[in-house]
C-alpha cells in the first residue's frame, strides 16, 4: 500500500549506524504514514543482522534487500528509490539519523504543500561521531526559492543541500533523472542541479535530521584534483545562468569546498593533509576566481599555515 513519505536507507558496511538511522524512525510511532527502504550493498550480513534485531517486530510498512552483486555507491541510492512506494522520499544514508517528532514536522509540511511543492528543505544540525552538534544549518523562517534563485543559493553554497534535510516526490524522477554514476562522488550536486532547474524549493525552519561528520563518510576522501575537476565539469553543464552568474557562483562555492576540507583535516590534526588540501587553490582552473570578502581572511590565514606545514 502507498505511504505518504518512504524514507529510503542505502547501506553499506556500517551496522551500529545503521541502528541508530532505523531507531530514529521507528520510534516516532508514524507507522500507516512511512515506509522503511533499506538496499544493503555491505560485504558481509551484519547490517542484515540489525534489520532483523529492530524491524522484526516493528508493525510499520518495510522492504529489505541484500544486494548481490553490489552495486556500488550511487546505484545503491537509486536502487533504494526505485523501490519506494511513497509519494514522496527522504534518502537517509545509513551514518545519519532523524531527530524526535521530525517525521510530524515533514508529514505536516507534506500534507499542507503537496499541491504546491515538489522539494522541501529542512534545517539539519551537523554532528560528530559522539552526536555533539558542530553547527546547525537552516533557515529563520519559510523561504519560497524559484527554480533560478534555488539554483544560484545552490551553487554559491557547498553544503546548502546534506541528504537527511531534503525530501522531494519520487514523481520527479520521471523527469530529472536518477543519481548518474558517470560523476563519482559528487553526483548528488548534479542530481539537485537537475532538481532546482526545474522544481521550486520550499525552505523550512525546522531541524528534522543529523548529518554526521566522521573519518569513515564517504565525503572525507573527496577533497583532491579529481574531485575539483568533476565539479568544474558538472557547473560547465549549468546553462540556466548567465555566464557572470555562473562565475559568482563557483567563486563562492569552490572557496567554501576547499576551505571546508582544510578545515576537517586541520581540526584532526592531520597537517600535511591540510596542507594538500590548501594547495587546490594553485590549480589553473581555480586562479582566476577571485576570493569572496567573507572568505578572504580566513583563506590568507590557512593558507599562511598551508606553507608551514608543507
Amino acid at each position: 500500500m502507498s505511504k505518504k513519505l518512504s524514507i529510503c536507507i542505502p547501506a553499506y558496511n556500517r551496522p551500529q549506524w545503521l541502528k541508530r538511522a532505523l531507531k530514529s524512525i521507528i520510534t516516532q510511532d508514524l507507522i500507516g504514514e512511512i515506509e522503511i527502504i533499506v538496499t544493503d550493498d555491505s560485504s558481509n550480513n551484519q547490517c542484515h543482522q540489525v534489520i532483523n534485531e529492530v524491524l522484526e517486530n516493528w508493525l510499520g510498512q518495510w522492504h529489505y534487500v541484500a544486494n548481490q552483486p553490489r552495486l556500488g555507491m550511487t546505484e545503491n541510492w537509486n536502487h533504494s528509490i526505485k523501490l519506494a512506494l511513497g509519494e514522496y522520499v527522504l534518502v537517509l544514508h545509513d551514518d545519519d539519523f532523524l531527530l524526535a517528532n521530525s517525521l510530524n514536522v515533514i508529514l505536516e509540511t507534506i500534507e499542507q504543500n503537496r499541491n504546491q511543492y515538489s522539494v522541501f528543505l529542512f534545517g539539519v544540525n551537523v554532528v560528530d561521531e559522539q552526536e555533539r552538534v558542530l553547527k546547525q544549518q537552516t533557515f529563520k523562517d519559510s523561504q519560497y526559492l524559484p527554480p533560478k534563485q534555488a539554483l544560484i543559493r545552490l551553487l554559491s553554497n557547498s553544503s546548502f543541500v546534506r541528504f537527511p534535510a531534503i525530501v522531494f516526490q519520487r514523481q520527479v524522477f520521471q523527469e530529472v533523472g536518477y543519481f548518474n554514476p558517470v560523476w563519482g562522488e559528487p553526483t548528488d550536486l548534479d542530481m539537485w542541479i537537475r532538481l532546482f532547474s526545474r522544481y521550486d524549493v520550499l525552505c523550512l525552519p525546522d531541524v528534522t535530521c543529523a548529518y554526521t561528520v566522521h573519518s569513515q563518510a564517504l565525503t572525507m576522501g573527496v577533497f583532491n584534483e579529481k574531485t575539483i575537476r568533476t565539479l568544474l565539469e558538472i557547473f560547465a553543464n549549468v546553462d540556466v545562468l548567465s555566464k557572470d552568474e555562473l562565475e559568482d557562483c563557483k567563486a563562492t562555492f569552490f572557496h567554501q569546498f576547499i576551505l571546508a576540507g582544510a578545515f576537517r583535516k586541520l581540526r584532526r590534526g592531520q597537517l600535511t593533509e591540510f596542507a594538500q588540501v590548501m594547495q587546490l587553490f594553485e590549480l589553473p582552473e581555480l586562479q582566476s576566481l577571485k576570493c569572496p570578502t567573507k572568505w578572504f581572511v580566513l583563506r590568507w590565514g590557512f593558507e599562511v599555515l598551508g606553507k608551514i606545514f608543507r
